[in-house]
């Protein structure tokens, strides 16, 4: 059996979230891409990660819709589905591979967690507006940080909070919900909140995705991050080339 690398490790944390598995005639597909915010993160690590990793030489590119990524086709893909990966539709079924969840490898819980993170969670902040009592930086400004893994497969979100249990986060939550429209499944949200969290969490976990990432790096900067900024703002904020108070909406 394929013994599972770190790098492999966040690989199968990056096709769980963004990934999809096609086996054609015998002929084994690997589809991953993300929104075409995340060309840098796509471009700079998920693609090194794969032609490291495979001996490949993909290049990432724009699809319809505002996506990016890359379709290939190799049967050393194949590696996937022997892991426990389905072939077609995998948002129901997916979870995380055996050799990951059965190991005493910290390292393996970290990587495959960040791939996830990376492609298929959210670090977000809110702010107390609608509390009088707290102070006016904190009903003004987004400054208490979330960070959750979504997921429609009720597996997967069990297996995430034990994996960060494993790893030492002990406040971490569940929370399902059935959306308005019956169309749309039910969906299972693993959130952890609050400063101490978030900053083990990328102490411990970390991030390759400057979309992610930056937004992590502003709040640890100026206690708090503007709702609906782009990457590009972002950059300009760290780099001290936009002032962070005249972002509109502050």
């Amino acid at each position: 059996m394929t013994k599972v690398t770190p790098e492999l490790a966040e690989i199968f944390g990056i096709h769980a979230g963004d990934g999809y598995l096609r086996n054609r005639g015998g002929k084994i597909e690997l589809d991953i891409t993300g929104h075409i915010e995340e060309k840098e993160y796509y471009d700079n690590h998920v693609i090194l990660l794969f032609n490291k990793l495979f001996n490949l030489n993909l290049k990432a590119k724009a699809y319809v819709k505002g996506t990016y990524g890359f379709v290939t086709t190799n049967n050393q893909f194949k590696i996937f589905n022997e892991l426990g990966f389905p072939f077609g539709k995998k948002s129901f079924l997916v979870q995380v591979p055996k050799q990951i969840l059965e190991s005493k490898d910290r390292i393996l819980f970290s990587r495959f967690l960040r791939g996830l993170f990376d492609t298929d969670g959210n670090l977000y902040f809110k702010n107390r507006k609608t509390l009088p009592s707290y102070s006016e930086f904190k009903r003004i400004h987004n400054y208490y940080p979330i960070i959750r893994f979504t997921t429609i497969s009720q597996i997967l979100s069990g297996q995430i909070i034990l994996l960060l249990k494993k790893l030492g986060f002990n406040k971490v939550r569940l929370h399902s919900f059935q959306p308005k429209d019956l169309r749309d499944s039910r969906k299972y949200i693993v959130y952890m909140s609050g400063r101490d969290m978030i900053i083990k969490f990328f102490d411990v976990i970390g991030s390759k995705n400057p979309v992610k990432f930056s937004r992590y790096l502003i709040w640890r900067k100026f206690g708090f991050c503007p709702p609906h900024t782009t990457i590009e703002q972002r950059k300009d904020i760290l780099k001290g080339k936009l002032d962070i108070y005249s972002i509109k909406g502050l």
